[in-house]
């Protein structure tokens, strides 16, 4: 079983319109970089930025809290989603199908719903009570499964293939990494001169190998001139891509996945493959945190500094000081990718 072995690529020649895009965050200068034939006029919402003095001055590092969870779906699947669903749309999709543990189902769900597209997902039982609520309400078809997250997935294939649906499957559609790696060209606009370390959690690595695409990409282009030290966190209850990174081996192997985070609570990593490729082109790290301190530490940013991420996003900042004492951090920038909100995950506050 191995998925995610396709990477789109692309002559990038007006740099220009990617200029365009810092000033106004509409994905129509962006059609150099995405696999789309015509370019959209659509502005996509802000990324929110926060961070604190005092934080700062304990850590004796300045720290960003990328909070990506204030947009249509209250995750960072919505770039993903957009793309996937106008590349439907012009390929005359009427049906788009996903798989997923409950953040990407509700943003193809809820971009389906403005692109009169329908869509059915596939979730596996361990997703949060409150996503299903979620999906409930938006009027989707919905197939739950008490399996594991690379099963769920099998079961939407075969759903696609027989019913004739475009599949949206995080990796296996090479899409959705172009989609994400929107968000590198966004945060640079928020970030005009470089930062050092981007710390983010990974499930099936299509955030990760979607990130370093962008970051690469905008390297090339001299928008970026140092691509800064990408560090990637799993939980020690579900490890496959720590695994598979640390192991040094190129294609995902199956691991169990039992961790509270359901996020990232993935037993085969459906992009490990190509994010294995680009974390290692750019020498970047995998780190493991406990479920326990993921849970602790969401609790913390909540009610020390008002951060209602999920808990996988608050498994950035479980091993935050740890980097630094390793690393001998000092005056650096560091950003925390905050992937979701918390209150789709409130079964694990």
């Amino acid at each position: 079983m191995i998925f995610g072995k396709e990477d789109l690529d692309y002559n990038i020649k007006n740099k220009k319109n990617i200029k365009n895009f810092f000033n106004s965050n509409n994905i129509k200068f962006l059609k150099e970089i995405l696999p789309l034939k015509k370019a959209y006029d659509f502005n996509l919402p802000q990324i929110y930025i926060k961070t604190f003095k005092r934080l700062n001055s304990n850590l004796n590092n300045k720290i960003y809290f990328i909070e990506d969870y204030y947009n249509f779906s209250g995750s960072f699947k919505d770039r993903a989603s957009l793309i996937a669903c106008l590349d439907a749309k012009e390929k005359n999709f009427k049906e788009i199908s996903v798989a997923s543990s409950g953040n990407a189902a509700i943003s193809t769900a809820i971009f389906c719903n403005m692109f009169d597209l329908k869509c059915s997902v596939f979730i596996p039982s361990f997703s949060s009570v409150e996503k299903k609520k979620y999906l409930k309400n938006l009027g989707c078809k919905i197939y739950e499964f008490k399996l594991p997250y690379s099963e769920v997935v099998q079961k939407c294939l075969k759903y696609s293939q027989e019913k004739k649906t475009y599949n949206r499957c995080t990796g296996i559609n090479p899409i959705t990494r172009d989609g994400k790696k929107i968000f590198s060209y966004e945060l640079l606009s928020k970030f005009r001169k470089n930062f050092d370390y981007f710390i983010l959690p990974v499930g099936d690595g299509n955030i990760l190998s979607g990130c370093v695409k962008g970051f690469l990409e905008l390297n090339k282009l001299n928008f970026l001139k140092k691509i800064p030290k990408v560090i990637g966190v799993q939980s020690v209850s579900s490890p496959s891509f720590y695994n598979q990174f640390k192991n040094e081996i190129e294609f995902p192997k199956k691991y169990k996945a039992d961790s509270v985070c359901d996020s990232i609570n993935v037993d085969y990593p459906l992009d490990g493959h190509i994010a294995y490729k680009y974390l290692k082109k750019i020498n970047g790290e995998m780190a493991l945190a406990k479920d326990v301190d993921i849970v602790s530490s969401k609790k913390y940013l909540l009610t020390k500094f008002g951060i209602n991420c999920c808990a996988a996003s608050a498994s950035t900042f479980s091993i935050l000081k740890n980097l630094i004492q390793k690393n001998k951090l000092k005056n650096k920038k560091i950003l925390l990718l905050l992937t979701g909100t918390g209150f789709k995950d409130l079964n694990n506050s």
